[in-house]
Parts: C-alpha cells; structure tokens; sequence
C-alpha cells in the first residue's frame, strides 16, 4: 500500500496576491524592509522609518513590521536618507524581532 502525502496549503496574504498581479515586489507592500549584507562589515536596510538605539557596540532600527538589531563593534551609521541607512562595522550578529 501506497502512503498518501498531504498536500500543504500555502496562505497567500492579500498583499501578496496584490503584489503578484501588478508585479510588484512582496515587501513593499507587506511593510517588510529590503536588506543588503556585504559580508559582515556592512548592512544597507532600505523601507526604514527610525533608529531606535545607537552606540559602537548596538544598532536597533525599525523597519516595517520589523526591529532589526545589529550588535558588533565600531559600529557607526555611515549614510541615512528618507527610507534607507547603511550600517558599518564588524557584526557579530544580526536580529530579527516583530
């Protein structure tokens, strides 16, 4: 006899679905930000509204639905503008929480 596999049903939200008739990318209209590493040395976070913490050791940034922490050291914000900010440093680590 032959086990039946389930098929999973994928949730596709209605920004989603908007998204994929005009062609547009998920995460702008979901609020989620677009981040770019380059190694560990530096973090480009485009859809940002405000940085939360800043210091040499700890970056928090609110992106979106998102906070994003980057912890390491000689952390500094090299550029910000309207909507985006570039992170440099050694990063030891990046987090996620929303």
């Amino acid at each position: 006899m032959r086990k039946k596999r389930k098929v999973q049903e994928r949730k596709i939200s209605v920004p989603g679905l908007i998204a994929r008739s005009l062609e547009l990318p998920v995460d702008v209209l979901e609020g989620l930000p677009e981040i770019e590493l380059l190694g560990n040395q530096e973090a480009v976070i485009e859809h940002c509204q405000s940085v939360l913490e800043y210091n040499d050791q700890v970056v928090r940034i609110r992106a979106g639905r998102l906070t994003l922490k980057f912890t390491g050291r000689g952390l500094r914000l090299r550029t910000m503008t309207g909507d985006s900010i570039v992170v440099e440093g050694f990063f030891t680590s990046v987090e996620f929480a929303g």
